[in-house]
C-alpha cells in the first residue's frame, strides 16, 4: 500500500485536531459539566451537599450593633430628639444545624427544623467590648407594650400603665443602663408574681404569646432578644424541595408551619413563599437571573438583583444586593400594608404581625429609607459599604463566597397622654438595634470552587491548542501541497547533440555529416524527500 504524503498527513491530523477542539471544549465538556453539577446540587441523603446544608461545617458571623442613647433624661421627660451612637459591632459565632430532618420521595422534599447557636467572640468583637458593657437603651418589652397598646387596643392604656408598675417595681424610666449581655441573652427581669389586675391582664397575655422569654421560676420569667433562641429547637417546620427531579427546585420552600401560604398579610403577593430556605440557591446563575429567597425570620421574601462583576478570593463573581422597597408605591407590595390608605414608606417594613411587636425593620442607619426618619433622629449615617445588603456568588456553582445580611429594628414612638412614662416622648422612628449575618467563605471550600475553574482553564487551553495547533497544521499542509505540485509539473528540457564523424564515401572522397540538434522531453525527478515517503 502506497504511504500517504506528508501533506496529506498533516490534513488529516489537522481536521482532526479542530474538530475535537471544537466539539470537545465547545460543546461536550459544557455539557458534560453542567450535567454533573445539576447532579452534584441535589439535596439527596448522604450527598455532600447535603451534610454540609444539613450542619453548616463552620461558623458563620453574626454581629451585633447597638445604639445608645445619649440623652436619655431629655428624650424621656421632654421629647428631645434622640441622640444615639452606635455601640459594636458585639461578634458572635453562629452555628446553624437542622434537624428532625423527613424525607418525602413522592414530592422530593425535605422537612426540618432548625437550632441556632451563639457564642461570643471577645477578639472580633469591637476595641474593650464585652458582655457586660453597658449602654443606656428603651427598655423594649415595656415600650412594645404601650405601643402595641395604641395601635391595638388604645381603651386600656390606663390598666396597662398601671400593671407595667406593678410588674417593673414602678420604673422611673423608659430608659435603663443594661449591660449588653443581659439585653442579647441571659435577660431582664420581668416579674409576674404580682396580683393587681393590670399586671396580671399584662402577664397573662405574655405567658400565651410572648416567644422571647426564659422562665427562670413560676411566675418570674426574663426577657431578652436572643436567649429564648439560642441553642433551642425552634418549633416551625420547614418543606423544600431537593431538587432531585429539576436542579432549578433545590431549596424552594413549598411549606412553612405546614401551610402552603402564610395568612398574616393582606394579599397573596406577600403571603406567597418565593425563593429558597436562604442557605442554597440554584447553580448555573447569571446576571439576568434574580436571587429570591424567603426568610422565616421575618415572614416574607426578598429578591436580590444583580449589580456587578466582582473578583472575592480569587473568584469570579456576580454581586446582588436587595432592599426592602416601597409599599405605598409598589403594587405587589402594597399587601403589608395595614389598610390600602396606610402604608408605610420607602425602605420601611412593618414586622409586626410576624414577630408580634410593634417592630419596624430598615437597613441599617435607615439606608434606603425616606428621608423624613433621618431628620427626626440624630447620630445616624447611612453607607452603602457598611449598610447594604449584599451577597457575591460563584455563577456555577451557586456558592456564596462573601454575603452580608442586615436589618435594622426601630419602633415607632410618640407621647401617649395616658402611661404617665410615655406622655413626653417625641415622634420618631427609634432605632434600636441592627444586626449583619455574613459569611466570607474559607480557604478550604474557596479551593474546591476553584476546582471547577481550574478543570475549565485547562479545558479552555486545550480546545485552543487544538484548535489553532489543526488550523496551523491544515495551514502547513496546503503550503507542502501547493510547493510540491509546482515542482510535479516543471519540464526538464536538455540539449542533446551527436558527435561529429567524417564518413568515407564510395569515391574515396571524405564525407562531412551535417551536425544535428536532437530535443529529448525527460520526465522530472521525483524529489528524493518525497520519494522517501
Amino acid at each position: 500500500m502506497a504511504k500517504l504524503p506528508l501533506h496529506t498527513k498533516l490534513a488529516i491530523g489537522g481536521i482532526c485536531s479542530f474538530v475535537f477542539g471544537i466539539g470537545f471544549g465547545w460543546m461536550a465538556f459544557p455539557k458534560i459539566l453542567r450535567s454533573q453539577i445539576k447532579k452534584q446540587i441535589a439535596l439527596k441523603p448522604g450527598a455532600e451537599i447535603r451534610d454540609m446544608w444539613s450542619v453548616v461545617p463552620f461558623p458563620l458571623d453574626f454581629k451585633v450593633h447597638l445604639f445608645n442613647v445619649t440623652n436619655a433624661d431629655e428624650v424621656q421627660n421632654n421629647g428631645a430628639i434622640p441622640i444615639v451612637n452606635e455601640v459594636g459591632p458585639f461578634f458572635y459565632d453562629e452555628y446553624k444545624e437542622k434537624v428532625d430532618l423527613i424525607d418525602r420521595e413522592e414530592d422530593d422534599s425535605v422537612i426540618y427544623k432548625q437550632r441556632v447557636t451563639w457564642v461570643f467572640n471577645k477578639e472580633k468583637s469591637g476595641p474593650g467590648l464585652t458582655e457586660d458593657t453597658e449602654i443606656v437603651f428603651p427598655h423594649m418589652m415595656m415600650l412594645a407594650i404601650i405601643m402595641a397598646t395604641v395601635k391595638e387596643k388604645p381603651s386600656a392604656l390606663g390598666i396597662v400603665g398601671k400593671g407595667l408598675n406593678s410588674i417593673f417595681h414602678n420604673p422611673p424610666s423608659l430608659f435603663m443602663k443594661m449591660k449588653v449581655g443581659e439585653l442579647l441573652f441571659t435577660g431582664l427581669p420581668v416579674d409576674c408574681e404580682v396580683s393587681d389586675f393590670g399586671g396580671s391582664a399584662i402577664c397573662s397575655v405574655l405567658k400565651e404569646e410572648a416567644t422571647d422569654l426564659i422562665e427562670e421560676r413560676e411566675n418570674f420569667y426574663r426577657f431578652s432578644l436572643f436567649g429564648a433562641k439560642n441553642h433551642t429547637i425552634q418549633p416551625d417546620t420547614l418543606r423544600v424541595l431537593r431538587g432531585t427531579k429539576n436542579y432549578k427546585d433545590v431549596g424552594r420552600v413549598i411549606e412553612w408551619r405546614e401551610k402552603p401560604e402564610m395568612q398574616m398579610w393582606a394579599g397573596p403577593p406577600c403571603n406567597q413563599y418565593n425563593g429558597t430556605d436562604t442557605t442554597i440557591f440554584p447553580p448555573l446563575m447569571g446576571p439576568e437571573d434574580d436571587i429570591v429567597s424567603f426568610g422565616a425570620e421575618i415572614c416574607r421574601s426578598l429578591s436580590a438583583k444583580f449589580q456587578q462583576h466582582t473578583v472575592t478570593k480569587g473568584v469570579k463573581t456576580l454581586r446582588y444586593t436587595a432592599e426592602l422597597g416601597d409599599p405605598s408605591t409598589d403594587p405587589d407590595l402594597k399587601c403589608f400594608c395595614d389598610t390600602p390608605d396606610t402604608c408605610l414608606t420607602e425602605g420601611l417594613y412593618d414586622l409586626r404581625q410576624c414577630v408580634g411587636a410593634p417592630i419596624i425593620g430598615t437597613l441599617p442607619h435607615f439606608y434606603l429609607t425616606d428621608k423624613k426618619y433621618l431628620k427626626l433622629v440624630k447620630g445616624l449615617n447611612p453607607d452603602p459599604e457598611k449598610h447594604a445588603i449584599v451577597m457575591d456568588f460563584e455563577p456555577m456553582t451557586a456558592t456564596p463566597i462573601n454575603g452580608r445580611k442586615r436589618l435594622q429594628f426601630n419602633m415607632m414612638i410618640g407621647p401617649v397622654d395616658k402611661v404617665k412614662l410615655a406622655k413626653n416622648l417625641p415622634n420618631c422612628l427609634l432605632p434600636l438595634f441592627w444586626v449583619e449575618e455574613g459569611i466570607l467563605l474559607g480557604d478550604e471550600y474557596v479551593n474546591k470552587v476553584k476546582i471547577v475553574y481550574k478543570a475549565l482553564m485547562a479545558v479552555a487551553i486545550m480546545k485552543w491548542l487544538n484548535v489553532l495547533g489543526g488550523l496551523g497544521m491544515c495551514g502547513a499542509s496546503g503550503y507542502l501541497y501547493y510547493k510540491n505540485r509546482g515542482k510535479e509539473s516543471k519540464l526538464d528540457i536538455t540539449k542533446v547533440s551527436p558527435q561529429n564523424s567524417n564518413r568515407i564515401g564510395s569515391g574515396g572522397e571524405e564525407k562531412k555529416w551535417q551536425q544535428m540538434n536532437i530535443s529529448t522531453i525527460q520526465a522530472a525527478t521525483v524529489p528524493p524527500n518525497l520519494d522517501r515517503d
